[in-house]
C-alpha cells in the first residue's frame, strides 16, 4: 500500500531518513530547492498538481503545497531496536496514547534526545498516520518505531531480558530526577491521555515515577510529560556516573 506524507518538513525528512518516496507532488508556483535535490538524488519523479488534488490527497492534514507518496512505514521489533542500540538501550513505551498530536510530539522528542526507539500497540491507538508524520516534524522517518500487539507481555519480556521498566504515573511517590544511572537500559512506560496507565500495565513496571509539579495547576499534556521524563532518562544515560 501507499501512505501520505503532507507538508514540507515530513516530506525532506522522509527523504532524508528511512521512507521508500515513490513521487512527489506540489503546486505548480511552488519550488523547494531542498526537497528538489533530494529527489533528484534519489530519482524519485516529481510533478504538479492544483490545490484542489492535494487538498484530496492530504485529506485534511495541511500540506503547504506540497505531498509525498511513500510505501508502508516499515516497523521494527523490539529486539532490533535493543540489538541496535549503542549501549544500555532506552526506549519508551507508549500505553493507548491516542491523540496524533501527542503521539506526534512523543516521537519528535524520542528522535531529539537519542532515545532508542519507541513501543505503540497496534490497537486502541493512533498509529503512523500522514497527520502523526505531520504532527513529528517528520521525526517519524528517522525513528525505530515497534508496534505490539500486547504491550503487557511485550514489556514482561524486556523485564525478563534485563530491561528496567520505569512507569509515568502522577500518583507515584518518587521523583524522575531522582532515578539513578542504570547500567541495565530502560523502558519508560507513558499512559494514556485520559487515563494514564493501565492496572495491569503499571503492574509490569519495576519502578513508577512523577514529575514534581510546584505551579498551581496539577497535570501535564502527555507529550509535554513523556518529553520531560525522556529527558531526565536520556541525560542520566548520558551523564551516567557524572550525574547527580
Amino acid at each position: 500500500m501507499t501512505r501520505v506524507l503532507a507538508g514540507r518538513r515530513p516530506v525532506l525528512e522522509a527523504m532524508r531518513g528511512n521512507a521508500k518516496v515513490r513521487r512527489i507532488y506540489t503546486e505548480p508556483q511552488r519550488t523547494d530547492p531542498d526537497i528538489l535535490e533530494a529527489a533528484e538524488a534519489q530519482g524519485v519523479p516529481m510533478a504538479n498538481r492544483d490545490r484542489a488534488a492535494l487538498d484530496k490527497l492530504a485529506d485534511g492534514v495541511r500540506h503547504q503545497g506540497v505531498i509525498a507518496l511513500a510505501e508502508d512505514y516499515e516497523f521494527c521489533e523490539p529486539e532490533e531496536i535493543i540489538a541496535h542500540a549503542d549501549g544500555p538501550p532506552t526506549l519508551v513505551a507508549l500505553d493507548e496514547v491516542t491523540d496524533p498530536q501527542n503521539l506526534g510530539a512523543i516521537i519528535r522528542s524520542a528522535v531529539t534526545l537519542g532515545l532508542d526507539g519507541l513501543i505503540i500497540p497496534k490497537h486502541r491507538a493512533a498509529g503512523i498516520t500522514p497527520a502523526v508524520v505531520r504532527a513529528s516534524a517528520g521525526a517519524t522517518e528517522h525513528a525505530s518505531i515497534a508496534r505490539v500487539t500486547n504491550l503487557q507481555r511485550t514489556l514482561l519480556s524486556l523485564a525478563e531480558s534485563g530491561l528496567e521498566i520505569v512507569g509515568l504515573d502522577a500518583g507515584a511517590d518518587m521523583d524522575v530526577r531522582d532515578l539513578a544511572p542504570s547500567p541495565r537500559g530502560r523502558v519508560l512506560v507513558v499512559g494514556s491521555e485520559g487515563k494514564g496507565l493501565r492496572r495491569m500495565v503499571r503492574q509490569r513496571c519495576d519502578i513508577v515515577v512523577h514529575i514534581r509539579q510546584a505551579g498551581p495547576m496539577d497535570s501535564l499534556n502527555a507529550s509535554v510529560a513523556a518529553a520531560i521524563a525522556m529527558y531526565e532518562m536520556s541525560a542520566k544515560r548520558l551523564g551516567g556516573a557524572h550525574d547527580g
